[in-house]
């Protein structure tokens, strides 16, 4: 569970980015593990550098299928000082 409390003197930041697997799609195409791939890619290089995933919602739909994605990452604001 998420603990508030210890979290109100952190300052965050956020990042969102898009995803959306490359190449021509055919009708009935399922593309989930396209789109699993490109997911865990980056999900694993942004968390390299501290983020993480926040939100993952889906922006674009063809077909009846996903095809593109909106995904928010945060980590603690770095200081400048």
């Amino acid at each position: 569970m998420l603990d508030i409390e210890s979290n109100k003197d952190k300052i965050f930041e956020y990042k969102t980015t898009t995803i959306s697997p490359d190449g021509i799609r055919v009708k009935g195409d399922d593309i989930s593990i396209k789109i699993a791939d490109l997911l865990d890619d980056l999900c694993n290089e942004h968390a390299n550098d501290g983020w993480r995933v926040i939100s993952i919602v889906p922006s674009m739909k063809s077909e009846g299928a996903v095809i593109k994605m909106l995904v928010t990452f945060e980590r603690l604001k770095k200081n400048k000082n």
